[in-house]
């Protein structure tokens, strides 16, 4: 339970600021998405709110899931430097 409130912590520190300049990059993309979908994407001063809070919806649970994933393959394979008992015991 502590990994998994640490990992989203994580994930929500990351995944703010890289969402914010993910959306920020995207802006002369969601200009010219603007005429061919009839939706306001993008003002003369960035994105529009929601799509801050889309890309935020999905990045930052993507990150969570990435980071638990990295985390119990390094358990898994033993790379977080403890030794096995097969190691232990000899």
């Amino acid at each position: 339970m502590k990994t998994s409130v640490f990992w989203a912590g994580l994930a929500l520190l990351i995944g703010l600021p890289l969402g914010w300049l993910t959306a920020m990059l995207l802006t002369p993309v969601l200009w010219r998405l603007e005429p061919v979908l009839g939706v306001e994407l993008a003002g003369h001063s960035g994105p529009s709110d929601w799509v801050f809070y889309v890309i935020w919806s999905v990045l930052i649970p993507a990150l969570f899931l990435l980071f638990r994933a990295v985390h119990r393959f390094c358990q898994t394979a033993n790379l977080d430097g403890s030794a096995t008992l097969a190691q232990k015991k000899k």
